[in-house]
């Protein structure tokens, strides 16, 4: 296995880049190259692929916790003054029925620039974040292929 050797920007080739830089997971990327823990490489003619794997999850909301827990207590403080008979443990019940929709899970993108080849990895944690990433990662592609 030969590493890569680092990239100089080749003299005046490319014009220099002034726009924002861009993190996917473990790798950054300018207008003019690619930096990996393992080396630096052009981002000229680089390839792209993104693999996305993420879990949507359901659990209980915590603040209908909080409330359902509230609620009992109420219950039995005003269980003397209403013959054991208490709308707030109802209302509890109702509390927890409360439902919170997350996702997690990795964005694996795929990097290969001339004979390198990388793997950056990151977890997303929500479908707002995911959709960002794949956005940086479509923003990688438009910089290698604009050359």
């Amino acid at each position: 296995m030969t590493l890569p050797i680092p990239y100089s920007g080749g003299g005046g080739e490319l014009p220099a880049y002034t726009g924002p830089d861009v993190q996917i997971g473990d790798v950054r990327v300018d207008g003019r190259a690619i930096y990996t823990p393992v080396g630096v490489w052009p981002i000229q003619g680089s390839r792209w692929m993104v693999i996305s794997q993420p879990v949507p999850m359901t659990t209980t909301a915590g603040w209908g916790i909080g409330l359902g827990v509230t609620s009992a207590i109420l219950a039995v403080i005003l269980a003397p003054f209403t013959c054991g008979l208490s709308l707030f443990l109802l209302f509890g019940l109702f509390f927890l029925t409360a439902k919170t929709h997350t996702m997690s899970g990795p964005l694996i993108v795929s990097i290969q620039a001339g004979p390198f080849h990388y793997m950056a990895r990151e977890v997303v944690y929500s479908p707002l974040h995911a959709a960002e990433a794949l956005q940086r990662v479509n923003f990688a592609q438009a910089l290698a292929s604009r050359y």
